[in-house]
């Protein structure tokens, strides 16, 4: 995968290739253009388990509510799972019902605020998610909403403990096109209004599962 390099003097606004971010907003748009008046969307929102008990928790997630599409569900842990029952079971019926995916992950370096570390779990959420062509969108209180394609991922550590940290372009911009068709994707359809559905037979493209995906192992 290339990446994009930041510079002092240039500093970029996406660490994907042009190609890839073209890719990206096509898929997005024809979910918009596929979209059902009056059907749900349902938003997954995963966040570290020491974020639950912030005070500064409900106010996180009135910020990301506020950012996403209004009239959208926006689902937390305590909203999705019974912590008496088994997770993975739970996340494989939620994530067939989902439309979206915002991740928050970690900072563990006040030294590197662009950079943000997803979890074990996680990071399975989001590669769930990626690989069934759902927008997912990195929330950091100093940049908003970010998606993960921008970003510019490294995995760390080993199976089955392997975390996934993203760095956000230091020139991001809410503007951008990426997030707008993302959000477009997210945006539910009023009952009153129709989209042309989208030409069937087209390629799925691939603009994100395979940075994210576990290293292959060696011989």
């Amino acid at each position: 995968m290339m990446i994009t390099m930041d510079t002092p003097d240039q500093p970029i606004t996406s660490y994907a290739t042009p190609a890839r971010r073209r890719g990206y907003v096509r898929a997005m748009h024809q979910i918009a253009a596929g979209r059902s008046p009056g059907i749900p969307v349902r938003v997954y929102l995963s966040a570290p388990p020491e974020f639950l008990t912030r005070p500064s928790w409900q106010h996180r997630i009135d910020t990301i509510r506020a950012a996403l599409p209004t009239g959208i569900e926006l689902l937390t842990y305590q909203d999705a799972f019974d912590p008496a029952a088994d997770y993975h079971p739970q996340w494989a019926a939620l994530a067939e019902t989902l439309d979206g995916l915002v991740v928050t992950g970690t900072r563990r370096d006040k030294r590197r605020p662009r950079e943000q570390t997803l979890g074990p779990i996680a990071r399975q959420e989001l590669i769930t998610m990626v690989s069934a062509g759902r927008p997912v969108l990195l929330h950091r209180t100093e940049y908003g909403l970010v998606p993960v394609l921008d970003c510019r991922p490294k995995r760390i550590g080993q199976e089955p403990h392997q975390r996934l940290r993203f760095t956000i372009p230091r020139g991001w911009s809410a503007s951008e096109p990426t997030l707008q068709a993302a959000l477009t994707a997210l945006d539910p359809v009023d009952s009153t209004t129709a989209r042309e559905v989208p030409r069937q037979g087209e390629p799925k493209p691939d603009h994100l599962a395979r940075p994210f995906a576990a290293a292959p192992r060696q011989p």
